[in-house]
């Protein structure tokens, strides 16, 4: 129902063509294959994002493609964290962390870990306060800020999640009369 709505919306005359252009394309992008990181620093990205996201069960948006596409383009918004590495060096850094950290917990996967497990690794490393050696000399909570930050912007700038939290403002043509999707 929401995906019809959206549809009926980005139709209709209140989107600019450009507004439709580019939420269509958005809306079109889920199969991002990685180019920049390997098929294990995608994968535990993909996860980590996904779980940040509560995207678990319903997959709307390849947050870890967008991130990968981004870093391949060599990409950005033009700034960064003076404390951190580039941005791809930074990613790959902070997934090894990660990674370290889920070998100290288990040797399993992150997506095998339990929620409680999740959130505890996840909160350390947003508290910068891992134990793996790779956080030594790398702020752990820089990189989950700016993974976050990322993940974020990319979640909800897609057209399905904006249906779903019922953001129409995309619907520009008219001025600020913005239509309510149900």
């Amino acid at each position: 129902m929401i995906k019809e709505a959206l549809d009926n919306l980005l139709n209709s005359d209140l989107v600019t063509e450009k507004t439709r252009q580019v939420l269509t394309q958005r809306e079109n992008e889920n199969v991002i294959l990685p180019k920049f990181f390997t098929e294990g620093e995608f994968t535990l990205l993909q996860a980590v994002c996904d779980y940040l996201m509560a995207q678990e069960d319903e997959h709307l948006v390849n947050i870890a493609g967008k991130i990968d596409q981004r870093l391949y383009n060599k990409s950005g918004s033009g700034w960064r964290y003076d404390q951190l590495p580039p941005d791809g060096v930074a990613y790959k850094t902070g997934l090894k962390g990660i990674s370290e950290e889920i070998l100290l917990l288990s040797h399993q996967n992150f997506t095998d870990l339990s929620t409680e497990q999740k959130n505890n690794l996840l909160k350390t490393v947003q508290q910068g306060t891992p134990k793996a050696e790779t956080w030594k000399d790398f702020s752990a909570k820089l990189f989950f800020e700016l993974m976050l930050t990322e993940a974020a912007e990319h979640f909800y700038s897609h057209p399905l999640v904006q249906a779903e939290i019922n953001y129409t403002g995309f619907a520009d043509a008219k001025g600020w009369d913005v239509p309510q999707l149900k």
